[in-house]
């Protein structure tokens, strides 16, 4: 009987020491990509913002050729372009990480600076190249279009996808992707997060839970759609996303009011 119990040990011992490291890896990654999702979220926002208080001002909105975000230790940033693409118009600004809409203008018009320059070079030729190869993934739909956003990286750059909508009472989620980029801005890899359009819809009762599944080969979670369902579902009051990560055989529930996701073992 002793024997058979040590025989036991020694099987169980590597399984769940496996099951603890498969657990802490997840865990890892969830923490991440919460992280990466935050930037994101504030880049979104500030990009909302920035576009239609310039919308408000007609004259300065018919100038406006393109515009960039970027941010640096303390503040974002939403540079509006002039039609040269070499000049800014003015810019938005707000500090880093804030998202009550404490936004301020500088109308200050000059030359774009050789870091502001280098982004926007950089902006054209990975969006160019991105919409190649994203070309044939996209699913267009009435209502639906897609926004990128570039954020300057330690090494290189990362190019996000994002879906957009016009409907009301929808969440659009899908038509996502990350480009990894040197810091020429020549597409290394990429990661598509979604292969197909999921808009979540909105109850007029005030439904504040959307769901959608993640199948096998895909990301358990993405930063992109924390940061289009915290952008989206802030004007619904919707607060839990649950995802089925089929793969690893997990339901997530992310809360946008603590900003953290939480995790269950469904039960067989």
């Amino acid at each position: 009987m002793k024997y058979f119990l040590y025989l036991i040990c020694f099987v169980l011992t590597p399984t769940l020491f496996a099951q603890s490291a498969k657990k802490d890896v997840i865990s890892k990654e969830l923490k991440e990509v919460i992280k990466e999702a935050d930037l994101l979220f504030s880049y979104r926002l500030m990009e909302w913002w920035g576009s239609e208080l310039t919308e408000r001002q007609k004259e300065l909105d018919k100038q406006v050729a393109d515009y960039i975000l970027y941010h640096d230790a303390d503040k974002l940033y939403f540079v509006l372009l002039d039609a040269s693409l070499q000049y800014k118009l003015g810019t938005y600004y707000l500090p880093l990480g804030v998202s009550n809409g404490d936004i301020q203008f500088d109308p200050t018009r000059e030359k774009l600076s050789r870091k502001e320059r280098k982004l926007y070079q950089v902006k054209y030729k990975m969006e160019e190249n991105a919409s190649k190869i994203a070309n044939e993934r996209i699913i267009a739909r009435d209502g639906y279009s897609v926004s990128t956003i570039l954020i300057k990286q330690k090494r290189g750059y990362k190019l996000y996808l994002l879906a957009n909508t016009s409907e009301i009472n929808v969440v659009p989620i899908g038509n996502d992707a990350v480009f990894q980029g040197n810091n020429r801005g020549r597409i290394k890899n990429w990661e598509w997060f979604h292969d197909e359009l999921l808009p979540i819809p909105v109850s007029r009762e005030g439904i504040k839970l959307a769901t959608h599944k993640h199948q096998d080969g895909q990301a358990i979670l993405s930063p992109t759609e924390i940061a289009n369902f915290r952008l989206y579902g802030m004007l619904y009051n919707m607060m839990e996303m649950p995802i089925l990560a089929v793969e690893e055989g997990l339901l997530l529930e992310y809360d946008a009011s603590n900003n953290v996701i939480r995790k269950f073992q469904p039960k067989n």
